[in-house]
Parts: structure tokens; sequence; C-alpha cells
């Protein structure tokens, strides 16, 4: 109708105009029919159209709906909090009844930025940042305004599978809405290779999709396709180098770069080992390394598994268990203080989970020590990756016993050849024929390749090979001796410090008897200590060797001092003492704990030090304990000797020093000066002062105590008034003495000569020729000054009136003292020293005659107990306190008022501060707490 009605009645209304004009007409006609054929075309198409959209949208308002009344993201929240939750203990040859929760131990590494050819080079525990202080999360590195792509990058058991799951199970319980990544997915990327290299276009939601466990099938349509395209997800895609095969491995990286890509508002963090890595970067990805515990870090994380697994045993959360739990953690980490190689390995967290493994159920630390790094060895080369479920690098892949034996013979032949890196040529000549002795098909490559995966291997760079670290080749090497019966090798190597771990690894687990005659007969430093350290080492040990030797080390230690014998021996018990250390940095390691009693009582004994500190000092306290106490209350110059002394024993010469003050302050030098107690001295530079380190809330042994700059006079006490009343009896029988001699010697009978005026003229020879004691001669002394400066108006020495004499001379001997400045007790020879010499010439004209020869007197003696102290400050005698620190002060109240010289008198107080402290020390009141610790690089 449309076509045909409208062209004919126009047609009929304008037929002259058609008749005259038809061709045109008929196009007229044709253009209308096209025009009319045109839109209805359109509006079937719209039509189509329409439906199209009307399917979509009310496909979306369906999906939307059912995404906004489903309980999916809760549910999958829980599900991610429920399945790792877990500490993951796979693989752990020795493991107890309980798994602790992950949050209850987790101690969160730090990351750094570093290439992946950087970290493949690194020791198994990882870096330790070098001069990168600030410890940077994974969380630092996330979140940000743009979506981040990172590959974290590690050894095996640096903590990668473990941060990932933390990070996992914080995100899940932080819903916090549109806009955030707090949507965590977790794949395990082995879990799935064989999908994604099976379908290249899989895509990530499917993928997630596949992993669901329990919850497959109840997700919403397309949910974490629309997650993703919020952008609300942070992706954690763990275990690139668990993917066996490299063109495999190098398939899944594609495919992670292009899931990267599609979802680029999204957050992405991969995990590799380094090796895995180089063979399969992902371009866009920022590579970051996990950096090793530190020994802050060791001690947070054994203490928090303690006390998980003891709540987890006892079913309790008390006291007692945390008490019991501290006991434990506590000993592991001195066990691991006293094997700096076992400190060293702690700093992977894997290997300290195994050691804590070890000592909570088998107690086997330190000596099974032989044991466990063979545990360790069987988890790297086997048990963790069949724990995982992980696939052969090869079909022909050996199993993990046979591994072990062809690793013994390299580790073996590394240590012959004295190699610490092999280069792939020669190891490939020595792998050879061991690989087919074992039956192997593999190449050495192969076999290469697979060892360094494992993490006990290291390429440090193209070619070069080495073990992760030197104990695990010395191990090895030890148990190819064992079963080779090579210990040959061993007897001709006891001067030989490169073959000392080796024997002594060697030696826990066989008979050391032949090494330890091989090291009597050489009889050199290095070979007697490596026979102790055999002896003490040793699981079985043959007597009559074993009598020999103690037998040596009683005779040497008890010949005269400075014999040669003796000094060997002393060089040998110092030497065995200092090898124990505790890692502070790459070059820097500390003694593992601070100098003992014994060592310090030989050099007490051999440089003639008397009041050496707990030896003869006999103050309370001190005297108690046993050899292997710490010494404390040495002296800085001491100190510095103490250094000095043991490197002229050290066969390494100036190898040992004090530590620093930033060297203290490290996390892992909480692990040698363990004891809140204990203050330790620091160098501040070659020619300064040594300066006191002091625990958190400790106070410095050295800083006068408020309390005692309280009273009227520094330190005042009951034994001061007594010593100012002998003075003042010694004045008054001087004076009358002297009253009686005057009466008889006077024309004049009859004169007063006992009036107050004559009497308080005291002469300058009257208390010399009076023949007191000291003690009572320096009261007498200090009595007579502090009458003329309590009574400058000539008052009599003798006035009994109150107040009392002490009250009396408070104003003049009292006066401000910093209680916060350290006074050393050895400065004492230096301060009395600075102006003994020349305080009589400062004297007033008029000024009576007896002060100067009582006042020089008095300085004199000053200065010399100043002298007898800073050599042997330990040898006070606490009745001597009161009359050293008044005479002191004395001098100092002198200086002040008689003399105008309030440098001098601050000098004087100074002087009595110490007098005060040593006093307190020998006493028993204040107990020293310094201490000796030695560091080397």
């Amino acid at each position: 109708m449309a076509s045909l009605v409208p062209p004919a009645i126009l047609g009929a209304r304008f037929w002259s105009s058609v008749s005259r004009h038809p061709v045109g007409s008929l196009l007229l006609f044709l253009g209308y029919a096209a025009l009319l054929a045109g839109v209805g075309f359109l509006a079937k198409v719209y039509g189509k159209v329409a439906d199209r959209w009307v399917e979509r949208v009310a496909d979306a308002v369906d999906r939307r709906l059912q995404w906004r009344v489903s309980r999916f993201e809760r549910d999958y929240r829980a599900y991610v909090l429920s399945r790792h939750r877990f500490i993951d203990l796979k693989g752990l040859a020795t493991r107890g009844d309980y798994t602790p929760g992950l949050e209850e131990v987790f101690v969160d590494v730090s990351l750094m930025p570093r290439s992946a050819h950087q970290v493949s080079r690194e020791s198994l525990a990882g870096a330790d940042g070098g001069a990168v202080t600030a410890r940077r999360s994974v969380r630092d590195f996330l979140g940000g305004p743009r979506g981040a792509a990172l590959a974290v990058i590690g050894f095996p058991g640096t903590g990668k599978t473990t941060m990932l799951k933390h990070l996992a199970l914080g995100l899940a319980q932080e819903h916090r809405g549109r806009g955030r990544r707090d949507l965590p997915v977790l794949l395990f990327l082995r879990d799935h290779a064989e999908a994604i290299t099976a379908n290249p276009a899989i895509t990530l939601p499917q993928v997630i999709g596949a992993s669901l466990g329990r919850l497959t099938g109840g997700e919403p349509p397309d949910w974490f396709d629309g997650r993703l395209q919020q952008g609300r997800c942070t992706v954690l895609l763990d275990g690139l180098d668990e993917v066996a095969r490299e063109e495999h491995r190098r398939e899944v990286s594609r495919w992670v770069e292009r899931q990267i890509e599609s979802y680029e508002a999204n957050d992405f963090v991969l995990t590799s080992r380094p090796q895995g890595y180089q063979g399969a970067p992902v371009n866009r990805a920022r590579v970051l390394q996990i950096r090793r515990f530190t020994g802050e870090q060791i001690g947070r994380f054994v203490h928090g598994w303690y006390r998980a697994i003891e709540r987890l045993s006892t079913g309790a959360d008390d006291a007692a268990v945390a008490d019991r739990a501290h006991e434990g953690a506590e000993d592991l980490l001195n066990r691991l203080r006293a094997r700096s190689v076992l400190y060293d390995l702690a700093a992977n967290p894997l290997l300290l989970t195994m050691i804590a493994n070890v000592h909570r159920y088998r107690g086997a630390l330190p000596g099974s020590r032989a044991e466990l790094y063979g545990e360790i060895c069987e988890v790297l080369l086997w048990r963790r990756q069949e724990a995982k479920g992980g696939t052969a690098a090869s079909p022909d892949e050996l199993s993990g016993a046979k591994k072990e034996v062809v690793l013994r013979e390299l580790a073996f032949v590394m240590m012959a050849d004295r190699m610490r890196d092999i280069r792939g040529e020669y190891a490939s000549d020595v792998l050879r024929p061991l690989l087919f002795r074992v039956s192997s098909a593999m190449s050495t490559q192969e076999f290469l390749d697979t060892v360094v995966v494992s993490g006990l291997l290291i390429e440090r760079e193209r070619g070069l090979y080495a073990f992760a670290h030197l104990t695990f080749q010395e191990h090895l090497a030890a148990l190819h001796i064992q079963h080779r019966r090579l210990v040959d090798v061993l007897v001709a190597q006891v001067d030989d410090d490169w073959w000392r771990e080796t024997t002594l690894l060697y030696a826990a687990r066989e008979d050391p008897a032949p090494v330890v005659e091989a090291c009597l007969a050489s009889g050199t430093v290095r070979a007697l200590a490596l026979a102790y350290d055999c002896a003490a080492e040793a699981t079985e040990f043959a007597p009559e060797v074993a009598r020999r030797l103690e037998a040596l080390r009683e005779e040497s230690l008890g010949g005269p001092v400075g014999s040669a014998r003796r000094r060997l021996m002393t060089a040998i018990t110092v030497i065995r003492e200092l090898r124990r250390t505790v890692r502070l940095g790459e070059t820097t390691v500390a003694c593992a704990r601070p100098v003992t009693r014994e060592i310090y009582r030989l050099f007490a004994e051999e440089r003639d030090r008397p009041g050496a500190p707990g030896l003869t000092d006999g103050a309370p306290g001190l005297t108690d304990g046993g050899a292997d106490d710490t010494a404390v209350g040495m002296t800085r110059t001491a100190a510095r000797e103490f250094v000095d002394w043991v490197n002229s024993l050290a066969p390494d010469g100036d190898a040992y020093r004090l530590p620093t003050v930033t060297e203290a302050k490290d996390g892992a030098f909480g692990l040698v000066a363990r004891s809140p107690r204990h203050t330790m001295w620091c160098e501040n530079g070659p020619d300064t002062l040594l300066s006191l380190w002091l625990p958190e809330g400790t106070r410095h042994p050295w800083v006068v105590p408020a309390g005692e700059a309280a009273w009227n006079w520094l330190g005042q006490g009951p034994a001061d008034e007594e010593v100012l009343s002998q003075g003042n009896i010694a004045l008054a029988t001087v004076l009358e003495l002297r009253a009686v001699r005057d009466r008889r010697m006077s024309r004049d009978w009859h004169a007063d000569v006992s009036s107050p005026e004559v009497r308080a003229r005291l002469r300058a020879d009257e208390l010399a020729a009076a023949n007191f004691t000291e003690r009572i001669d320096t009261a007498a002394r200090i009595a007579a000054l502090l009458h003329l400066l309590a009574e400058p108006e000539g008052g009599s020495l003798l006035t009994l009136r109150a107040p009392s004499f002490a009250d009396r001379v408070a104003p003049v001997l009292g006066h401000p003292v910093d209680t916060t400045r350290p006074v050393y007790g050895e400065d004492l020879a230096t301060q009395a020293t600075r102006y003994g010499d020349r305080l009589d010439t400062l004297l007033p004209y008029d000024a009576p005659e007896w002060v100067a020869p009582v006042l020089g007197t008095l300085v004199d003696r000053v200065t010399g107990w100043s002298r007898a102290l800073t050599e042997a400050p330990r040898t006070m005698d606490p009745g001597d306190g009161p009359y050293f620190r008044l005479a002191a002060l004395t001098v100092a109240a002198v200086a002040e008022r008689l003399l105008g010289a309030p440098m001098v008198a601050k000098t004087y107080r100074g002087i009595a501060a110490r007098f005060l402290l040593l006093q307190r020390r020998t006493e028993g009141i204040t107990p020293p707490s310094e201490t000796i610790v030695l560091v080397r690089a």
C-alpha cells in the first residue's frame, strides 16, 4: 500500500504534469520506491538490534542482581581464610603433632629492588640489604593509584609462599569497598601450568574458577571477571619456578603478561626462585628480592613459634604456658648463638622453621648439628618438592639419595681443590662418571640445573657454580670422607683452617681419635685448638686420648705465667672461645657472648692486673659463679689492653676489636649482649675514648644517682659524721696538748692561754707531730679546714654549741652536682693531678699559716689515692670511702670559698663523685656491669 497508493493519488492529482514529463515521473517513482525499501530494511535492522540489546541489558541486570544478592564474596573470603590460615610444614623431616596458625608465627620479610641475575649470586639466606636500612613490606609496593606488577624472587625457603598467604589472609579480612584492591586471588602456578600450556587463550577468571575447591560452581556468572574489570583484585601467583619444563615456564610467563595487560587496574604479585625467573621473566614486572631475617626477626619468630606450639600442645594460654614457651625459645636462641653457622642459616625462614622443629621435638641442638645439616640437604634436594607435588624436571630424574651421593663427591673434590666456586666444565668432568655409576641417563648439565633449582647450588654467574652455603659443601664432604673411609685426608690437614669445619662435622659422626692424635703430634695453636673442638663435638671418643687432652690442658695452664707452654694453651683457650660468632652484616661478626671470667682471668694474670673483675675483688655477688660466667667491671684502659692481648694471641694478628655504637644497636647484637644488666665498651674512633653502650632502660653505672646528691652534700651518711667527729676529737687533742705545753712554758703562769682566741690558732706542724693514723690525721685536717670555712669570723675550732658541726659545715660542703654526666673511676689520676701541684700558690696573703701545710697534705693524699685507684679501681677499702670523698669535697670548698677557683672546685667535686661510685661498688650496693664483646671483620 505504501508503495502504490501514494504514487497513484499523486499521479491522478498531477496527471497533466506526469503526461508532459513521463521520464521524470518514472524516476521519481523509482526513487520513492528505493527510499521506501531502505526504510523497511532499517526498520528490520533496528528490530534485530533492539532484540539483542534488550537481551544484553537483561543479562547485565540479571548479573548485577545476582551479584548483589549473592553471598559468594563472603563465602569466598571465608574460604581464603580457612585454606591459608596454617603455616606450611610440608616436606619437613621432623615435625610435631601440631601446626601453628600462620598469623601466630608470621614475621614479615622485607623486600628490596634487585635484578634477577644479582639475586642468583646470593647465599641461601638471602641479602641483608647492604646500605639499605629501611625494611619495606610487600604492601609498600601495592595499592597505588595504578595497578602494580611485582616479581618477588628469592631462594627456596626465604618465605615467598608464606608472604603471599599472609597477604591473602590480610586482604580477605579487609573488605573495604569499591575502588580498593582488597579481594585476594592466590593461585599456585604449578597446579594450573598444564591447563595454561594446553590452552594459552584461557583467561584468568577461568583459571580462578578451577581453583575454588569446594566453592566450584557456586560463583555467580562472570563474578571474577567483573571484579577484575573493576580493579578490585590483588592477584598472587606463586611458584613460576615450580613449572618444571622451561618451555612450559616461558608459556606461563607469557600468559601472565597477557593477564596483566587485560586487567591492568589490578595488582599482580608473582614469586619465583632466581633461576626459574631468569629464563622466563615477566616484562612488565618490577623485580624485588626477599631479604634475610635480621637477628631481631629470628628472635621474634622463635618466640612466636614456641608460644603457638605450647598453647596448642597444652590447650591453655596462661602465665605458666608463656613462661615455658619463653624458656624454650631462649634455649634455642642461646644454642644458635653458640653456633654462628646455624645462626647464619637461621636467617632463612624455612631453615629456621626446621631448626625450631628439631629443637622442639628432638632437643638436638647444637650437639646434632651434623644431623640437622643432613635434614636440610634432604629437604632442599627432594622432600620439599615432593611434598608440594612438583613434577620431575626430567624423565630421568634421580632419587634424593642418589643426588646426595653424587653431590658428596663433588663437594669433596671442591674441598680437596680448595674451591668455593667451580666452573661448569670442571663440574661436568667430575659428575660424568658419578652419574654413570648411579645409573642415571641425565646429562651433567641437567643434574646441575636440577640442584640449582633446589637451592642447594647457586649459579653465581654464567657457568660458575657454588654451594648455597659453605657449610653444605663441608657437610657433604665430611659424609663422603666418612663413607669412603678417607680420614687420612683430615689427619694430614690438622693445621689447615680450610678443613676445620669438615673435620668437626666428621667428628660428630665418627671417633676423631686419629685426628686428635695428629693434632697432639703437631702441637701448633691451630692443631691443638682443633683437637679440643673435636673432643667437644665427638659423640664417641677414645678415653685414653681424651685423658691426654685434659692432662695437657691442666698442666699447661698450671705452669708459670709467661711460660711458652702456658701461653700456647692460653691462646688455644681464647681462640676456641672466640670462634663462636654471630653475624652482624655481610663482613662483620661478633663473638657469640661477652668475655668470660676464665678468659679475663688469663689476661689479668699474664698482665699482672690486681683486682681483676670477678676474681680478687671480693665484692658481694662477684665471686659467685663459674669460669663461663661473664666478666664484668673492667675499665676503659683494661678493655683496650684486653683487645691488644687477644690480638697478640690470635694467629691472624689484629683481627679483633671492640664494636662500634652503631654495631651495638644492630638487632642481631641483642643475641650477644643478652643480659639487660650488662653494659658494653664500644669504640667511637681510633683516637677517642671508649664509651659504654647501655641496653634500653639500663642506668649508666658511672652516673651518680640523683638521690646521692639530694642531701646536704654528695653522698652524706652516718659514716661522714663519724669522720667529722673523729676530726674534731683529734683537733681537740692537739690543741689541749698545746695549751698544757704553753702553760708550762709561760713566764706568767696565770696567763689565760686556754682562751678561744689562743686555742683557735693551730700551728703548722702540730698535726704532723701528733703521729695520728692516716685516717685520723686526714679527718683532723678535714675538720680544721671546715672550721675555718664555716666560722670565718674566728670562732673556736672546738665550738660545741648547737647546731652540730655537721649542720654548720653542710652549706660549705653542699653544692649542686651533675647527676646526668658519667664520671668514670679511671679518670681519677688525670683529674687529681691537674691542679694539685699549684693549689697552695693561690692562697690569699692573710690566710692562717697552718692552712698551706694542712691543705697541701690533703691534696697530696687525694692525688695519691686517685693514682692508686686508677691502677686498681677494684681494690678500694669501703671504710676509706668517706675519708676520700670528704677530703675531695673539702678541697673543693677551699678552692671555691678561700681561693676563688670555681673550676678547681668543680674538678674536686668530680673526684669526690668518683670516690663515691667506687665506694658503692666495693660495698656491693652498685654492682659493676661493664663487659667486653669482641668483633672482627
